[in-house]
């Protein structure tokens, strides 16, 4: 198991605008759902919000009272991350920041969307909650050029987590 991921510069808090906080909030609710849905979930410990922009994003560490059992691993915690776009839940072992985390997101739903647009198989892609069409493929590829180009250089700021409110 990895150390736990540092949440020092995650947003964690509230934010000033009651509506923006508000829809953080509903995406919380469907992260945690989204989680309690898988069948290796173990009971939540805690769900630190990593960086949100409503409507758009959430990035959440989920921590779990006891170790999960996965794709034969085990992990006290995991980045999920929602929002106007494809549900996601990974292993920190390869993104112990968010700014990471949203890279990680960006490589597996690229490599999905690409694959749907080269008409290839989906076989070892990470399984996309949508129909692979062309149409979705490329909405989800011109969401990732937006994460990629407005959200990770402000999350990179300070390589854990930051508002871009």
């Amino acid at each position: 198991m990895n150390p736990p991921v540092d949440t020092s510069g995650f947003q964690l808090a509230g934010v000033p605008d009651p509506e923006e906080d508000a829809q953080l909030a509903e995406l919380e609710a469907e992260a945690r759902d989204y989680v309690l849905t898988r069948p290796w979930s173990k009971p939540i410990g805690e769900m630190l919000l990593a960086f949100g922009v409503s409507r758009i994003l959430a990035l959440f560490l989920v921590r779990f009272d006891e170790p999960i059992r996965w794709e034969g691993e085990e992990d006290a915690e995991l980045w999920v991350i929602v929002g106007d776009l494809p549900p996601a839940h990974f292993a920190t072992d390869d993104s112990p920041n968010a700014a990471e985390a949203l890279e990680t997101y960006c490589v597996f739903m690229e490599d999905w969307a690409d694959r749907v647009l080269d008409d290839d198989d989906l076989e070892g892609a990470y399984p996309v909650a949508a129909a692979p069409t062309e149409e979705h493929a490329r909405m989800l590829k011109s969401r990732l050029e937006f994460i990629r180009e407005n959200i990770i250089p402000v999350v990179d700021v300070g390589r854990g987590g930051a508002s871009a409110n």
